[in-house]
């Protein structure tokens, strides 16, 4: 983020925030707090973030739409979204991707790449896209980037 950006971490366990707080710090990082929370329900503000990433958070929510509306909540307009998660073909049905692994695995939980699309879209994204990035995970999931934009305001 540069000298002038500053760095929200969340996550839902005391554990990760104490070990990202230690990390920080051995790190000089004065430009970030860490954050209790879950992606469904994020402490921050409306529109107070540029950008959100996540890495395989999505996959592990049982309010996938609450997940991404609450992204959308707090960018910006005009900000953008970067997730990396497992995303399904969408020809699994949920009873295969349930079938293909454990939601520990980031596989049980995944979304189809159509179901992200038209997901992201409801919680009003625009310019949004999945990409595979590697190899399947299992037959039918892969790796996946998955990016968006908040529409700039008007």
């Amino acid at each position: 983020v540069g000298p002038s950006g500053f760095v929200y971490g969340v996550d839902m366990t005391d554990e990760m925030l104490t070990l990202a707080r230690a990390n920080a710090a051995k790190a000089g990082a004065a430009n970030v707090e860490f954050l209790k929370g879950e992606i469904e329900n994020l402490p921050l503000p409306d529109a107070s973030a540029d950008v959100v990433i996540s890495n395989c958070v999505i996959n592990l929510s049982t309010d996938k739409p609450a997940a991404l509306a609450e992204m959308f909540r707090v960018l910006v307009p005009g900000g953008r979204i970067g997730i990396t998660d497992v995303v399904a073909d969408d020809q699994m049905s949920a009873a295969d991707r349930a079938a293909a692994g454990s939601y520990a695995a980031c596989i049980a939980g995944a979304l189809t790449r159509s179901e992200y699309l038209d997901g992201l879209a409801a919680a009003g994204f625009a310019r949004a896209s999945v990409t595979f990035t590697s190899g399947e995970a299992v037959p039918g999931m892969h790796s996946a980037t998955i990016k968006a934009d908040k529409p700039a305001a008007s």
